[in-house]
């Protein structure tokens, strides 16, 4: 059996992605201006790596799916962590900036150009996506009705929701719907839960309360996952029970919490900011990435309390560095760093249909078999496929939905003023 799961081919891929990102070709990913503010300057230069770790390891789950027919967690407990790692610190990233909007307008943004910019900074590039997945599934369907021809079109409406509700798990009867998109649309469900519950939590904003609000979540969240892991954790293939599922839940809600939590603290003055200590802090932040591989590592094939209970901390920590305006020896700073997380979005939705279209080319799969520099050099082509579509992606489908959202929540914004009654003057 070729041994894959090596952990040199990842960090290979970051630096080839990295140099292919620095060619002229990138420098329309450099249309949207870093954004101004505590710390978000430096997640526009972290979201790339995040991205590519996710598709890192859906690259060998891809391989053993295309092994065994299974689509589940590889044997690889490197790779594995290193998706969940990039998921986490995507869900805290969403924690942070969205929080942070509430901090800045306290608790009172524009709900509706939120709203609307959520829609049509997510929308184009989903249903790009999707349509893409639709089409493979009728085609590997034989264009055929495989189920009642109201069933199948009530499974691609629920696909095109945008992720606002969870999408089913066929669509026309093809049972591995979701592996064409690597299954990546779950977060969105996820994503949407949080956007559409924070004009609940803003109060606490208006409150004045933000901090005792967000510390206590991520209190909260870490008693659960206590509670719930005690009597065992999670091994690959195995059906987890209700209770360790609460767990799982928690631990979303711990990682969109401690993005917000770590909002709030810099809201309050708290930060990693001398700039004299900048290189310690990189050095803790990365301390800090390591033990979370350690953690997980150590515990593989099994996902038990303390992995559970101490992976949000750790990385939260290294988050927390980060939005302090760290920005780990430079590297968050460099230009390529910078196009490659501007083009994230694509990375990340459209990583399963380059896989599905590089491996359904005559020949690949079995090439990709044989050994293991052959796989090697496949996964870095399909990387550097997948950063090239997602700059086509970002400049033909995703900008031009961010500005068409910007003018209608600026339409919208006008509206609402020109209804506001005018402020009492002496």
């Amino acid at each position: 059996m070729v041994d894959i799961h090596q952990a040199w081919p990842y960090f290979a891929m970051l630096a080839s992605a990295l140099a292919f990102a620095a060619l002229p070709w990138f420098r329309g990913a450099e249309r949207r201006p870093p954004r101004a503010g505590q710390g978000s300057d430096t997640l526009d230069g972290l979201r790339g790596f995040l991205a590519l770790s996710v598709f890192a390891s859906h690259a060998i789950v891809h391989h053993e799916y295309l092994r065994t027919g299974v689509w589940k967690p590889s044997p690889s407990a490197f790779y594995n962590t290193a998706g969940l790692l990039g998921i986490c610190l995507f869900f805290m990233i969403t924690g942070f900036l969205f929080w942070n909007k509430l901090l800045r307008a306290g608790g009172r943004p524009g709900w509706k150009a939120l709203y609307v910019g959520r829609v049509f900074r997510l929308g184009p590039m989903y249903l790009l996506a999707v349509l893409t997945m639709i089409a493979i599934v009728a085609y590997r369907t034989g264009f055929e009705w495989r189920v009642p021809p109201s069933q199948a079109i009530a499974s691609a409406l629920g696909w095109l929701a945008l992720g606002i509700v969870p999408p089913p798990p066929t669509l026309n009867g093809y049972a591995d719907t979701g592996t064409i998109l690597a299954g990546v649309t779950w977060t969105l469900f996820f994503e949407w839960l949080f956007y559409f519950s924070l004009p609940i939590s803003a109060w606490f904003v208006r409150r004045g309360r933000h901090l005792a609000f967000t510390s206590g979540l991520v209190a909260l969240c870490l008693l659960t996952i206590a509670a719930a892991s005690w009597n065992g954790g999670f091994e690959p293939g195995v059906k987890p029970r209700p209770v360790l599922l609460l767990a799982v839940l928690a631990e979303l809600a711990l990682m969109l919490g401690t993005g917000m939590f770590v909002a709030s603290l810099l809201h309050a003055g708290f930060g990693a900011r001398r700039r004299w200590l900048q290189p310690v802090w990189s050095v803790v932040a990365l301390l800090c990435l390591a033990a979370v591989f350690a953690i997980m590592i150590a515990g593989a094939p099994r996902i038990g309390l303390a992995q559970l209970f101490l992976l949000c901390p750790l990385a939260g920590a290294f988050f927390f560095i980060v939005c302090s305006g760290n920005r780990l020896f430079g590297v968050l700073a460099w230009p390529a760093s910078r196009r490659l997380s501007n083009l994230s979005y694509g990375i990340y939705l459209s990583q399963g249909l380059i896989l599905v279209a590089v491996f359904a080319i005559p020949g690949v799969g079995a090439y990709a078999a044989g050994s293991g520099p052959a796989f090697c050099l496949v996964y870095l082509g399909c990387a550097l496929l997948l950063c090239a579509s997602a700059l086509l992606g970002y400049r033909y489908v995703e900008e031009p939905g961010i500005r068409m959202g910007k003018r209608i929540a600026s339409r919208l914004g006008a509206e609402s003023g020109a209804r506001a009654p005018l402020p009492a003057t002496t």
